[in-house]
Parts: C-alpha cells; sequence; structure tokens
C-alpha cells in the first residue's frame, strides 16, 4: 500500500468507528394540561383526570412537533392524562402505546385531591417539602419515584427493539427526576427545573457516554418568552417540594406545577 493509500485508510478509520456507534434519542413529554392543573389540586396517583381541551390541543402541538422524527417506541404512564396525550402523538404514527405504572405521577396518599392551601398548615406536609426523601407513611419517597422511572429507561435504552426514537410520556416529576439524574440535581433541587405541560425534553445515548441533554422543557409558544404570566388558575401543585415564596412568584415557577 503507498504512502497515499495509508492516508486515506487512515483518516477513514475514525468514520467508520463513529459510524457503528449507534445514538438513540429519548424524548420525554409531559402530559398535556389536566382538569387539576386547572383545579391547582394536587392529581397523585387518582383516576379519572382527564386532559382539557387546551390539553388535547398540547399534546396535537407536540406530535405536529416531532413529525419529522422516526418514532419507533411510544411509553406512558396509565394515569389518564398520560395515556391520552401518549395516544394523541402515537396516531401520526401508528403505533401502539404500551403503558407502564411505572411511569406514573409521585403517589402523595392523602394529599392527593388537596389544594396547596389546604396544606399550609399540614406539619406532615411541611416535613415532606423539607426531606423529600423522607415521606411519612402511605407518601412515596422521592427516591422510589426515581428509581423506578430511571429503571423504565434503562430497561428502554438498551432495548434494541425498542428503535432509535423512543418515547416517554409522563408526569412532571417523573420527567424532572429522570433529568435530574443524568444531569446530577440532587432530588431535593430538581423542583427548579420547569417542565410545562407538553413539553419535551430530549436526551442523546451514544455508546457508554453519558447522555447529551438536547433539549429541556421544549415548547412550541413557551409562556416565558413572551412574559406572560401563567394564570393562576393553571398552576396545579407537584409532589416536588414548592420553592421559596419569591420564587414561585414568577410565571415561570407558576408553569412548573402540577404534575
Amino acid at each position: 500500500m503507498d504512502q497515499s493509500s495509508r492516508n486515506a485508510a487512515d483518516q477513514g478509520a475514525p468514520a467508520a468507528s463513529a459510524e457503528a456507534i449507534k445514538v438513540r434519542y429519548l424524548l420525554l413529554v409531559r402530559h398535556g394540561q389536566a382538569t387539576f392543573n386547572l383545579d391547582g389540586r394536587h392529581p397523585g396517583q387518582l383516576p379519572g383526570i382527564p386532559l382539557t381541551d387546551e390539553g388535547r390541543r398540547q399534546a396535537h402541538a407536540a406530535a405536529v412537533a416531532l413529525a419529522a422524527l422516526p418514532l419507533s417506541t411510544i411509553i406512558a404512564s396509565p394515569l389518564e392524562r398520560a395515556r391520552g396525550t401518549a395516544e394523541i402523538i402515537a396516531r401520526g404514527w401508528a403505533l401502539p402505546v404500551r403503558l407502564d405504572p411505572r411511569l406514573m405521577d409521585t403517589d402523595v396518599g392523602p394529599w392527593a385531591g388537596k389544594k396547596p392551601d389546604e396544606l399550609k398548615n399540614d406539619a406532615a406536609w411541611k416535613a415532606f417539602v423539607a426531606h423529600p426523601t423522607e415521606p411519612p407513611p402511605g407518601v412515596e419517597s422521592l427516591a422510589a419515584v426515581q428509581a423506578r422511572a430511571m429503571s423504565v429507561v434503562e430497561e428502554v435504552v438498551r432495548d434494541a427493539e425498542s428503535g432509535s426514537y423512543i418515547v416517554l410520556v409522563t408526569h412532571g416529576d417523573i420527567v424532572k427526576l429522570i433529568l435530574g439524574h443524568y444531569l446530577g440535581i440532587h432530588i431535593e433541587c430538581v423542583r427548579f427545573l420547569a417542565i410545562a405541560n407538553a413539553s419535551v425534553s430530549a436526551l442523546a445515548f451514544a455508546g457508554e457516554h453519558p447522555p447529551e441533554a438536547l433539549a429541556i422543557n421544549w415548547t412550541a409558544s413557551p409562556h416565558w418568552l413572551g412574559g406572560l404570566p401563567v394564570p393562576v388558575a393553571e398552576a396545579a401543585a407537584s409532589a416536588l417540594p414548592a420553592p421559596s415564596a419569591e420564587v414561585a412568584a414568577s410565571a415561570d415557577v407558576a408553569e412548573r406545577a402540577g404534575s
């Protein structure tokens, strides 16, 4: 082999190696607006909380935003608001929606259905807010929520049959905890991530390296971009501890509420 041939071979080797690394994309989609988001209540794992008309519109908008991608697998929380969002997204690809209870919202036990104002004098609630990994009996630890969510992610990313464009349709808490795991954010701090209804967060997995965060809380019409305040009625409760009163007063934090 002459020198020019050897140079060409050497230059081609890295490209061939790079092509051998398959990139898999994980798209985390929060459900569209649900009735409890409007009511400002902690939904938890209560059944019978459907999408609003606006929530269905948001889900359609998310599907349009993803239209150029060859989605291969869609997995959703079985709770109505997430399942309904997933079904709307899946139509364009004629994909089945797999339901996985590990993607369900945080189980807040007796606090489900309550408004934040109803809990402001609840000592147990205040203790959970301060230490979300040490819940009272009947309430799920956020560490446990993160563990079950991550078990789904790790399984689906390893499964070649899931394809390269995997969508998980779930809840605000779950999206925050998955992102927090890969971004190195402590569980008590993930509450500062804003995850809007029907927003898309994207992670790219290549080889054995940690994933690259391609997008966090992407929506076609973010409220904060126009400086428009989010109506208070749309701010529902999240199982994640609330930020300080000063921070909570801002519009972008109002949008992060509700799972």
